[in-house]
């Protein structure tokens, strides 16, 4: 049982719940802190999104580095 539970009552963005559910988690977890939780999808968005890597290999190097920390993902 996670220490702060998520806001659910929060509406995110479309493009931020169309990640995984852990993300949606992460993101209604944050909106006890609007702030962060704005710039952090910002981040999410601008480094998985944009660029000229394509995002299945941001995927995979997303996945692997969760592997190497003993995360889950």
């Amino acid at each position: 049982m996670p220490r702060i539970q998520p806001d659910d009552s929060v509406q995110l963005p479309e493009h931020a719940t169309n990640g995984s559910s852990t993300m949606t988690t992460l993101f209604k977890t944050m909106a006890h802190r609007p702030d962060i939780m704005q710039s952090s999808m910002q981040l999410v968005e601008a480094a998985m999104r944009g660029g000229t890597v394509e995002p299945q290999l941001k995927e995979l190097l997303a996945i692997r580095v969760s592997q190497v920390n003993l995360c889950f993902y």
